[in-house]
């Protein structure tokens, strides 16, 4: 799990194109293989296969830093990664974090390579979906899918849940749960920082490792290797 990109800032949401790029080439030479949310889709419904060592390399949020640094990235060494939108705020700011960083525009999203980036939901507004009735989320979802088809951007049903929030409780989760399969949303990802067993237990409480800028090389190899560590 990634969030922006800078030439050269690491911080807790940043990681530096030469960190990322030195990152994508470890994973290259431990033949891990990237693969898109719409390949794990098919593998949990369908059955379809998956290359030995897949990995999923996801990215929050949109930023337009992703089109600058990450884009000619993933073309420069034929690779795969899914970005997900928080679509009520595309073509503007993060508002969420009473930021100015500019978010991809829908023109933008269009000028992307869909061999080498997909897009899937990061909900409307990026609000926690942890207190979100039955109603707000249907409608969170369903204006997600309706500004994205209208704009003509295509994505895959699959949503990164805000701040890695959804409800716990079983019984209210089971329920969430329901809603987003009523919704036909085939995925949900969350943080949790652990390796994900195929085919998934829980497609709805995938677990994503949170990789940040800060990490030392070392760090990231045993995130890679491990998910959750304890801190060095």
């Amino acid at each position: 799990m990634y969030h922006k990109i800078s030439l050269n800032t690491n911080d807790n949401l940043t990681i530096s194109e030469d960190v990322l790029e030195k990152q994508l080439l470890y994973l290259k030479e431990k033949n891990y293989h990237p693969i898109t949310v719409q390949q794990l889709i098919e593998h949990q419904y369908q059955k379809a296969k998956l290359p030995k060592k897949p990995i999923l390399l996801t990215f929050d949020d949109g930023y337009e830093n992703n089109y600058t640094y990450l884009y000619p990235l993933l073309k420069k060494h034929a690779l795969k990664a899914t970005i997900f939108l928080p679509v009520g705020f595309i073509g503007k700011s993060n508002e969420w974090d009473e930021g100015d960083e500019a978010i991809m525009s829908f023109d933008r999203l269009k000028q992307i390579d869909s061999s080498f980036i997909e897009f899937g939901l990061h909900s409307l507004i990026h609000r926690s979906y942890k207190e979100f009735t039955t109603e707000e989320l249907i409608d969170d979802i369903s204006q997600c899918r309706s500004i994205l088809t209208e704009n003509s951007i295509p994505y895959v049903p699959a949503v990164t849940y805000p701040y890695g929030a959804y409800p716990r409780e079983q019984k209210i989760y089971e329920k969430f749960k329901e809603t987003l399969i009523n919704n036909e949303i085939q995925l949900g990802f969350r943080i949790g920082n652990r390796i994900n067993k195929l085919p998934l237990a829980d497609p709805f409480c995938i677990e994503r490792i949170d990789i940040k800028g800060t990490d030392s090389f070392f760090r990231f190899k045993l995130k890679i290797l491990l998910g959750r560590i304890k801190k060095l």
